[in-house]
């Protein structure tokens, strides 16, 4: 096989894993009647997509979403982009416990099972790892702990 293809493909697949854990986010944040995804939401989405596979439909959707992102052409006639400059840094932040929604439906009460299973779950290959790696990395540079 390729090695361009493979790169394509883990890429794809790394974008598909995070589309979803947007949606997932979104409904926690919804649930939990933020304005906007915070940052606990979106880490708690994250590691829902990380800890609970996917249905086929899921996968379908999220892989579709993916391959468009992976096809669409950037040329200068596209819209404009506004460019955010922000500083994520950590100095002089306080570590914190990630806020949990308190809504009972099965994606909410789910998502906070997977945060008390996080800190023991292992994961079964590189590509999960490397999607561990990058919550880990979110959860170190925010402050966020899980427990």
């Amino acid at each position: 096989m390729d090695e361009t293809k493979i790169v394509t493909d883990l890429l794809k697949i790394f974008i598909a894993q995070t589309e979803s854990a947007l949606k997932i986010s979104e409904i926690i944040s919804t649930h939990g009647t933020e304005e906007e995804i915070s940052p606990d939401s979106f880490v708690t989405g994250l590691i829902y997509r990380s800890m609970i596979s996917m249905d086929e439909e899921e996968m379908k959707d999220s892989l579709k979403f993916a391959d468009e992102v992976l096809t669409k052409e950037i040329s200068s006639s596209d819209e404009e982009y506004d460019i955010i400059d922000e500083t994520y840094g950590t100095k002089g932040k306080l570590s914190r416990k990630i806020i949990k929604n308190t809504c009972n439906c099965d994606i909410c009460v789910n998502a906070r099972v997977c945060l008390i299973n996080y800190p023991t779950f292992e994961v079964d290959g590189k590509l999960a790892q490397m999607f561990k790696d990058a919550i880990d990395n979110t959860l170190s540079i925010h402050k966020l702990n899980i427990i």
